[in-house]
């Protein structure tokens, strides 16, 4: 219970009857009701990934507390010009235009929050803010703030941290990271007080394999478990408008990968034996997988690979890398098969994960957060999100093979039988059978 204390002071008596799970409005990633920080270099792409989240928020698609409910969202600062940069780059992202409000001072200059709390905490309640965007932050913390200070850091912070609590919404600032550091808490510019407000703060980087992607990743949060990390390319994209050509920078083909913070920070060595690992492997692949078209099983891979101590994980870069075909045998343990790829320069086609499009759904987006954390340490072969019917037909034909005791076959209709084999090979597709089934009555 809260109520007056002889000390003067307030005092409040825990209460699980009041207690509430946090909230999300990316599952993970961005809580509501507190103050999250997005850390990237300038020119990584930080305002297209945003313009991508804040799309999905004002359509209610991203996976979350929000999921299937619009907000609008408001944009704090000046990084860009709202109308001929943000506006552009909102619209190629699919963004609901109508929910997507810029907030700034009348007279020009930068929103101080300390200065002008009650101003944005009116403007934020008016307009119904779900989320709130600040492009830089560091311009938001106001005249003779010493953002190497901790103290002032955190009291210039506690405007936006007291609104995002009171109004319950969303609020995520950007920051420009230290040239260097050896963990994710050097790399944060300025005094770590920011890193120590923020309840979830994320990294965006270049991949360390592929200039052309980028990768997401959550380095600190202390209100759930570490989600995947994910990975998108910043492609261009072309719309007319009032007359005019467009050509804006737009996030696309999002899908899910194994990166880790440690992995995207430069620590001084580290991010160079991981590419001397994934050269090895690339050298281990181009030696023991043919050229010849044809599908090869890549569990003898794998196992020289494990012989040269490479991770399985480090070998499936590498196979990106080559942008090798994959897929699962069509036979009874399905195991992983790879290819080269046909008519198509190596390291020229992009490998995109059909679970996420690069305008996902609601139920496709909400779908691959699930899926991603289902099969993160498995490999997805499949081309599919979900079992094809060649799948479920395996599994009913193995099923079947169970009950008769017998081996590896192919899945045909009709079944291999005694009757419709022709020295050992199926006459329906013409491959070996080992073991058949009796006649099923």
């Amino acid at each position: 219970m809260t109520g007056e204390h002889p000390s003067g002071l307030r005092i409040t008596t825990a209460d699980l009857s009041k207690s509430r799970p946090a909230r999300w409005a990316w599952k993970d990633r961005l809580p509501i009701g507190y103050l999250s920080l997005i850390l990237g270099n300038e020119g990584v792409g930080k305002s297209s990934l945003a313009a991508w989240m804040i799309a999905r928020l004002t359509h209610g698609d991203l996976p979350g507390d929000l999921r299937h409910q619009p907000v609008n969202v408001a944009l704090v600062g000046d990084e860009d010009s709202f109308q001929h940069v943000w506006t552009p780059r909102l619209h190629a992202a699919g963004a609901n235009l109508e929910r997507v409000k810029s907030i700034d001072r009348p007279e020009g200059g930068y929103i101080e929050l300390k200065a002008d709390q009650e101003r944005l905490a009116m403007a934020f309640d008016l307009e119904d803010i779900g989320f709130a965007f600040f492009d830089a932050l560091i311009d938001n913390l106001g005249a003779g703030v010493n953002d190497w200070h901790g103290r002032d850091v955190r009291e210039a912070l506690q405007p936006v941290r007291w609104i995002a609590r009171e109004q319950d919404i969303c609020t995520l600032g950007s920051l420009h990271p230290n040239k260097r550091g050896a963990t994710f808490r050097d790399l944060v510019a300025g005094s770590s007080a920011f890193n120590a407000v923020s309840r979830s703060s994320l990294l965006l980087a270049q991949h360390p394999e592929d200039e052309a992607r980028r990768v997401l990743v959550r380095g600190k949060g202390n209100l759930s478990a570490t989600p995947p990390a994910v990975e998108f390319v910043i492609e261009g994209a072309r719309f007319e408008a009032n007359g005019h050509d467009f050509n804006v920078p737009r996030a696309a083909h999002f899908e899910a990968c194994d990166m880790s913070v440690e992995e995207l920070i430069d620590t001084g060595g580290g991010k160079a034996a991981e590419h001397s690992k994934v050269g090895d492997a690339v050298e281990i692949i181009e030696a023991l997988l043919p050229r010849d078209g044809e599908w090869h099983a890549a569990a003898p891979i794998y196992e020289a690979c494990e012989a040269d101590e490479i991770e399985k994980q480090t070998v499936k870069r590498a196979k990106k890398r080559l942008d090798l075909e994959h897929r699962r045998a069509q036979t009874f343990q399905a195991p992983s098969e790879w290819r080269w790829p046909h008519g198509t320069p190596l390291g020229t086609s992009d490998i995109e994960d059909p679970c996420v499009p690069s305008v996902p759904s609601a139920n496709a987006l909400s779908s691959y957060t699930q899926h991603t954390q289902d099969t993160q340490d498995s490999e997805n072969d499949s081309p599919q999100c979900v079992p094809s019917e060649a799948d479920a037909e395996l599994e009913r034909l193995t099923a079947k093979f169970a009950e008769n005791g017998n081996g590896r076959h192919c899945h045909c209709e009709p079944s291999p039988t005694p009757e419709n084999l022709d020295d050992g090979l199926h006459t329906k597709c013409g491959k070996p059978v080992r073991g058949v089934l009796e006649p099923l009555t």
